[in-house]
Protein backbone atom coordinates (compact mmCIF):
# COMPACT_ATOMS: atom_id res chain seq x y z
CA UNK A 1 0.00 0.00 0.00
CA UNK A 2 1.33 3.44 -0.93
CA UNK A 3 1.77 6.02 1.77
CA UNK A 4 -0.19 9.20 1.22
CA UNK A 5 2.11 12.15 0.58
CA UNK A 6 1.61 15.22 2.71
CA UNK A 7 0.77 18.44 0.94
CA UNK A 8 3.45 21.09 0.79
CA UNK A 9 2.61 24.17 2.83
CA UNK A 10 3.07 27.69 1.54
CA UNK A 11 3.04 30.86 3.60
CA UNK A 12 2.05 33.80 1.41
CA UNK A 13 2.97 37.27 2.64
CA UNK A 14 2.22 40.07 0.19
CA UNK A 15 2.92 43.75 0.74
CA UNK A 16 -0.10 45.10 2.57
CA UNK A 17 -1.53 47.16 -0.28
CA UNK A 18 -4.67 45.83 -1.97
CA UNK A 19 -2.86 45.96 -5.31
CA UNK A 20 -0.57 43.25 -3.95
CA UNK A 21 -2.97 41.38 -1.67
CA UNK A 22 -5.59 40.46 -4.24
CA UNK A 23 -3.22 39.14 -6.95
CA UNK A 24 -1.59 37.03 -4.22
CA UNK A 25 -5.04 35.83 -3.20
CA UNK A 26 -5.75 34.70 -6.76
CA UNK A 27 -2.46 32.80 -6.78
CA UNK A 28 -3.31 31.29 -3.39
CA UNK A 29 -6.70 30.09 -4.67
CA UNK A 30 -5.04 28.51 -7.70
CA UNK A 31 -2.33 26.80 -5.65
CA UNK A 32 -4.82 25.48 -3.11
CA UNK A 33 -6.59 23.54 -5.86
CA UNK A 34 -3.28 21.79 -6.64
CA UNK A 35 -2.81 20.14 -3.23
CA UNK A 36 -0.89 22.90 -1.49
CA UNK A 37 -1.80 23.97 2.03
CA UNK A 38 -1.96 27.75 1.89
CA UNK A 39 -1.47 30.13 4.79
CA UNK A 40 -2.17 33.75 3.87
CA UNK A 41 -0.61 36.31 6.19
CA UNK A 42 -1.62 39.96 6.38
CA UNK A 43 -3.04 42.58 8.72
CA UNK A 44 -6.47 42.18 10.30
CA UNK A 45 -7.84 44.91 8.05
CA UNK A 46 -6.72 43.13 4.88
CA UNK A 47 -7.83 39.74 6.17
CA UNK A 48 -11.37 41.03 6.71
CA UNK A 49 -11.54 41.98 3.01
CA UNK A 50 -10.09 38.61 2.03
CA UNK A 51 -12.62 36.77 4.21
CA UNK A 52 -15.45 38.42 2.31
CA UNK A 53 -13.97 37.26 -1.02
CA UNK A 54 -13.27 33.73 0.23
CA UNK A 55 -16.85 33.40 1.47
CA UNK A 56 -17.96 33.50 -2.18
CA UNK A 57 -15.28 31.09 -3.42
CA UNK A 58 -15.51 27.41 -4.26
CA UNK A 59 -15.42 25.09 -1.27
CA UNK A 60 -12.48 23.23 -2.86
CA UNK A 61 -10.29 26.23 -2.04
CA UNK A 62 -8.63 25.85 1.34
CA UNK A 63 -6.77 28.93 2.52
CA UNK A 64 -6.03 29.60 6.17
CA UNK A 65 -5.79 33.26 7.13
CA UNK A 66 -3.01 34.25 9.52
CA UNK A 67 -3.02 37.65 11.16
CA UNK A 68 0.16 39.69 11.34
CA UNK A 69 -0.13 41.89 14.41
CA UNK A 70 1.14 45.39 13.79
CA UNK A 71 1.83 47.56 16.80
CA UNK A 72 -0.88 50.15 17.28
CA UNK A 73 -0.06 53.71 18.07
CA UNK A 74 -1.83 57.03 18.14
CA UNK A 75 0.15 57.89 14.99
CA UNK A 76 -1.05 54.78 13.12
CA UNK A 77 -4.48 53.52 14.19
CA UNK A 78 -5.56 49.99 13.09
CA UNK A 79 -7.89 51.47 10.46
CA UNK A 80 -4.73 52.41 8.54
CA UNK A 81 -2.95 49.03 8.71
CA UNK A 82 -3.14 48.83 4.91
CA UNK A 83 -2.22 51.22 2.14
CA UNK A 84 -5.83 51.37 0.95
CA UNK A 85 -7.22 54.79 1.88
CA UNK A 86 -4.17 55.55 4.04
CA UNK A 87 -3.15 59.20 3.82
CA UNK A 88 0.28 59.55 2.18
CA UNK A 89 1.78 61.10 5.31
CA UNK A 90 1.09 57.83 7.21
CA UNK A 91 2.92 55.54 4.77
CA UNK A 92 6.29 55.97 6.54
CA UNK A 93 4.58 55.07 9.85
CA UNK A 94 3.07 52.01 8.19
CA UNK A 95 6.51 50.89 6.99
CA UNK A 96 7.88 51.43 10.51
CA UNK A 97 5.07 49.35 11.99
CA UNK A 98 5.83 46.54 9.54
CA UNK A 99 9.49 46.62 10.51
CA UNK A 100 8.54 46.54 14.19
CA UNK A 101 6.40 43.45 13.58
CA UNK A 102 9.36 41.31 12.47
CA UNK A 103 9.32 39.26 15.70
CA UNK A 104 5.61 38.58 15.18
CA UNK A 105 6.34 37.41 11.64
CA UNK A 106 9.21 35.25 12.89
CA UNK A 107 6.82 33.64 15.38
CA UNK A 108 4.39 32.91 12.54
CA UNK A 109 7.12 31.25 10.48
CA UNK A 110 8.30 29.21 13.47
CA UNK A 111 4.76 28.16 14.33
CA UNK A 112 3.69 27.18 10.80
CA UNK A 113 7.05 25.90 9.58
CA UNK A 114 6.06 26.28 5.90
CA UNK A 115 7.86 24.51 3.08
CA UNK A 116 7.84 27.71 1.06
CA UNK A 117 7.42 31.45 1.60
CA UNK A 118 6.04 33.64 -1.17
Amino acid sequence: MEAKQANLSILMFPWIGHGHVFPYLELAKNLSTHNFDIFFCSTALNLSSISDVLAHTSSSVSIQLVELHLPSSSELPPCHHTTKNAPPHLLPKLREALQMSNSSFSDIITSLNPDMLI
